[in-house]
């Protein structure tokens, strides 16, 4: 069960033609966190990813999820988070050697060679739609606003803020008639978020409420809140999943794999669970 500390909410400026949205995470974040040993200085990085990931996700308009991820040959070998249109959130980052990373690294340095891609799932449909982000910023949030401005076509700022216990993200939108509200507006809320925001996302505490943020950072805006989304952990352990994948694999690739190891072993690397099959449970999952 999702906690109430876990949840992404959408609200729009009531005088002004802007949008946001701001995901906090704490105990899923936590448990995203407890499943490897994470440095300090990568906290940043996975939490960019998670908190993106949710924000895509939960716009989706068809089941499905939505998966951003780096592969390349850097410091950060892999890099990976998705997020289901129900809001099921799973996340990792694999690291190389301690010293190879750290603060002042851009993606660049991270990742070297690396390919950032953003994949839609379609649930109903069986198809999905890739896309490549480039990595032109110091920082993933400074891609995805440069990605979101030129594949949306709207002005995008976003700010996240990562530590060991929590994820605070806030992200504001420029919708096409803003400047015919007010044509000084998206630069003053712009404004007001960078000096403000950074230091609420950071310190917030998880249970206060998004109504409570929002005012202390833009107190002088009427702004109307949606309906919160709860994100939930995607890291429960499913035996049936990985069944239905080896009987998909077939009876006699999955015995060979039996009689040269002794056990067939699958390694869920996301959420690092690992599942054993014996002799036994092979019989069972191919005459059952």
């Amino acid at each position: 069960m999702a906690s109430p500390s876990d949840l992404t909410q959408r609200f729009i400026f009531e005088n002004l033609d802007i949008r946001g949205q701001v995901v906090r995470l704490g105990p899923v974040w936590r448990a995203i966190v407890s499943r490897r040993e994470y440095p300090g200085d990568l906290l940043q990085l996975l939490g960019e990813f998670a908190a993106l990931s949710v924000l895509i996700g939960s716009a989706l308009k068809h089941p499905g999820r939505a998966v951003l991820q780096v592969m390349g040959h850097g410091p950060i070998s892999m890099a990976v988070a998705d997020c289901t249109r129900d809001l099921a959130l799973r996340s990792m980052l694999k690291a190389g050697e301690k010293g190879a990373w750290g603060e002042g690294h851009s993606l660049h340095d991270l990742f070297a060679d690396g390919r950032l891609a953003l994949t839609i799932e379609n649930a109903d449909t069986a198809r999905h739609f890739q896309s490549v982000v480039p990595l032109e910023g110091v920082t993933l949030t400074e891609c995805f606003e440069r990605y979101f401005d030129r594949s949306e076509q709207i002005p995008t700022h976003l700010w996240v803020r990562a530590n060991a216990d929590t994820v605070g993200a806030l992200i504001l939108q420029k919708l096409p008639k803003a400047d015919e509200r007010d044509p000084g507006g998206w630069a003053r809320v712009q404004q007001v978020a960078a000096k403000s925001a950074p230091a609420y996302l950071e310190t917030g505490g998880e249970d206060e409420a998004i109504a409570g943020l929002l005012t202390a950072v833009f107190p002088e805006d009427d702004i109307r809140l949606f309906k919160p989304q709860p994100v939930r952990d995607g890291c429960a352990r499913s035996e049936e999943k990985v069944v239905a994948m080896l009987r998909g694999l077939g009876r006699a690739e999955i015995e060979a794999t039996l009689a040269e190891h002794g056990v067939v072993k699958v390694h869920d690397e996301i959420c690092n669970h690992e599942y054993r099959f014996a002799a036994a449970d092979v019989a069972r999952i191919f005459e059952g």
